[in-house]
């Protein structure tokens, strides 16, 4: 089986590689998931030789891209680079390792600035910055150069997709804030994208866009004024579920398109959601049975609190994702979900009964080195 641990360039460059994979080696782990597109971030690193708290760049990739696959949206690289290529690295002094590829695809704000046109739009037109919008063809068009650039030039035996859709209202931009409690109706309302690609797209399926989001913004407006709450279902809609319906085959045949222009090499994951539980995943446009049949297999973060749970939300993903679907799953040994190697040991049976194709854990520089023995006293 797969057992991976997440990682960052950052990580292995301060520590050493050779040191990092010794220590993921002895956990009895196989598998290096690195970081190679990611975004901003403020983090706390208990074990790091020398910077506790990190700042790295946002929206940059780790690896060397070739230029010539890029068409007008090209990546930024991350300063790293030039003295610490992680991939390369890996590949020199780990080559028993199996490497994932974790590439954040859409969330990407420096992106997002320098190309406005390509974000997404709320109802009011507010341009979205963190989000690139999927509908897009140029947006479409990058995520697929930058795939299958990391699958055709370094050796990787996975590459796994974070954020194949849009994002959803809320995600810890930097200081994030509000003083009006948003119910969850319009957080979603708020995130939904209304571009010119999204309304024309939506239009073309049937769906009456303008309508629909005349009613959003007349219902959010009175929401804004004195706090009366949505009358919309915005999930169960019979117009909302149809535009849902088209965003999901958005996200699904984009992730198709990758998959046939990858390296047939590589096997190709999608992580579905960055929220939790993972039946919050509509909202940011995946279907987990559409993207299972679409990849080679889902990668479902189990980040709840308790085996309860996390069992709960195990057993919601296998009956909406279809029981033919291959499934790996992710674990946080550590504060606040796994407080124990009891906690970590009852977990891995939990999710190994429910079919797990790989289990990985999140995130080696960010964990106490202590989970590293809680993995390993489970792995043997």
């Amino acid at each position: 089986m797969q057992k991976g641990m997440y990682t960052y360039a950052w990580d292995l460059q301060e520590e050493g590689v050779k040191k990092v994979v010794g220590r993921l080696r002895n956990a009895g782990l196989n598998t290096v998931t690195l970081a190679t597109s990611y975004h901003a971030g403020k983090f706390l690193r208990p074990h790091a030789p020398r910077h506790k708290v990190y700042f790295p760049e946002d929206g940059t990739v780790y690896f060397q891209p070739d230029p010539s696959r890029y068409r007008r949206v090209k990546p930024r690289v991350s300063r790293i680079v030039d003295d610490f290529d992680a991939l390369r690295e890996l590949e020199k002094h780990a080559p028993d390792m199996d490497c994932t590829s974790w590439t954040v695809g859409l969330h990407n704000t420096t992106l997002g600035n320098e190309y406005p046109d390509l974000v997404a739009q709320n109802v009011f037109s507010d341009l979205l910055f963190n989000s690139l919008c999927p509908s897009q063809p140029d947006v479409r068009q990058y995520l697929v150069s930058l795939c299958t650039d990391l699958g055709d030039n370094y050796r990787i035996s996975e590459l796994a997709i974070e954020t194949p859709g849009w994002q959803a209202f809320r995600h810890g931009h930097h200081h994030e804030f509000e003083l009006v409690e948003l119910s969850n109706k319009v957080e979603t309302m708020l995130g939904i994208c209304f571009c010119a690609s999204c309304r024309s797209g939506a239009k073309c399926h049937g769906i009456d866009i303008e309508s629909l989001a005349r009613n959003t913004r007349r219902e959010l407006e009175l929401f804004f004024e004195d706090g009366t709450e949505p009358s919309i279902d915005v999930k169960n809609d019979p117009d909302w579920h149809a535009f849902h319906i088209w965003r999901a085959k958005v996200v699904a045949n984009l992730v198709s398109e990758v998959r046939e222009a990858l390296n047939p090499n590589v096997t190709l994951a999608i992580i579905p959601t960055v929220q939790s539980p993972n039946s919050l995943c509509w909202s940011e446009g995946s279907d987990l049975s559409l993207l299972a049949s679409a990849a080679d297999r889902l990668e479902i973060p189990v980040y709840q609190t308790g085996l309860s749970s996390m069992t709960e939300d195990v057993k919601q993903v296998r009956t909406v994702a279809g029981i033919d679907a291959r499934i790996g799953y992710i674990l946080r040994p550590s504060y606040p979900n796994i407080n124990s190697f009891s906690e970590l040991r009852d977990a891995v049976n939990m999710i190994t009964n429910a079919g797990a194709e790989t289990i990985s854990f999140y995130n080696y520089g960010h964990i106490r080195l202590q989970s590293l023995d809680w993995i390993e006293g489970v792995f043997t």
